[in-house]
């Protein structure tokens, strides 16, 4: 299983630009104190981390609780399916879990002949389970993900001098790896496809960073 599998194929490429986003909201107060740059550098590093972990450990747990109501959300219809006697109740039930995907683009014909196939094949379907280890590789995906972005982007601050410096070089990194994120994450197996997702995740992730140098410092 890949890490979509986990967390979604949107989401499991976002959680490392939330982990950039938050380093750069507590390393801008550094622009407003510039004298104590030094001084208050270690403690908002710390804090930037720490609410990393806060925010790497709350999302993997949200994924965790999705996959579970989803499976029984599921196991629901599945059920209806196979003591239902009317096929209207299933329908309703099959069309509220495919209302947000392209089934709903189509026809009322074509979408209904979906839905009594769904009810057919339905209850011969194995759903599968969720265990405590898919639970505890979610939790961890996301962490790993939240965090390790968080940690690549305040490496600067570690081994370059002076701050201020260092914290150019981490706002450029934190673009940098969103480039490679927003590469990472297009299905598309063009390299010109590829490159444009990157550099548009890139862009919107220099816009991030300029809103909140101008908000934050």
């Amino acid at each position: 299983m890949g890490l979509s599998d986990y967390l979604g194929r949107f989401w499991y490429s976002s959680e490392p630009m939330f982990g950039v986003i938050m380093v750069v909201c507590f390393t801008s107060v550094l622009r407003a104190y510039p004298n104590l740059a030094e001084q208050i550098l270690g403690v908002i590093l710390t804090s930037a981390l720490m609410c990393c972990i806060a925010w790497g450990l709350v999302d993997g747990i949200f994924y965790a609780w999705e996959a579970h109501y989803e499976l029984d959300k599921r196991k629901k219809i599945q059920e209806a399916a196979k003591t239902s006697t009317g096929a209207g109740d299933v329908d309703g039930l099959v069309e509220g879990h495919l209302g947000d995907t392209v089934v709903d683009l189509l026809e009322d014909e074509d979408r209904k002949q979906i839905y009594q196939i769904v009810n057919k094949k339905l209850p011969g379907i194995d759903l599968g389970s969720v265990s405590i280890r898919d639970d505890a590789l979610t939790v961890l995906i996301a962490f790993g993900l939240v965090v390790g972005s968080s940690i690549v982007v305040m490496i600067p601050f570690l081994v370059i001098d002076p701050v201020m410096t260092a914290l150019v070089v981490s706002n450029v990194l934190g673009i940098v790896l969103l480039f490679f994120m927003g590469y990472w994450r297009e299905e598309a197996k063009g390299i010109g496809k590829k490159l444009t997702t990157g550099l548009l995740t890139a862009f919107i992730a220099l816009i991030i960073t300029v809103v909140t140098i101008v908000l934050g410092g």
